[in-house]
């Protein structure tokens, strides 16, 4: 009873949040990327062109690196 509940509930929540992200926050369906300062280059206008491969790459690292963390902590406690 209360898997069903969570699942309903769960559903309709995500329904509500995607709702009120794409009519309230992005009424033209556009996310605006910050650029920084008029004086400086913003990071991630940086990120999202120049550095976009290894910043994917880093992020496919780390959480490689989570999941193995969290299989060898997993592994560990049934001995």
């Amino acid at each position: 009873m209360r898997s069903k509940f969570a699942v309903v509930l769960s559903i309709l929540l995500f329904l509500i949040m995607i709702t009120f992200i794409q009519f309230g926050s992005f009424p033209n369906g556009t996310i605006p990327v910050n650029t920084g300062t008029p004086g400086s280059p913003g990071i991630t206008q940086s990120l999202f062109t120049i550095y976009l491969l290894p910043f994917e790459i880093v992020t496919f690292l780390l959480v490689a690196a989570m999941l193995g963390a969290m299989y060898l902590g997993e592994r560990g406690e049934n001995r």
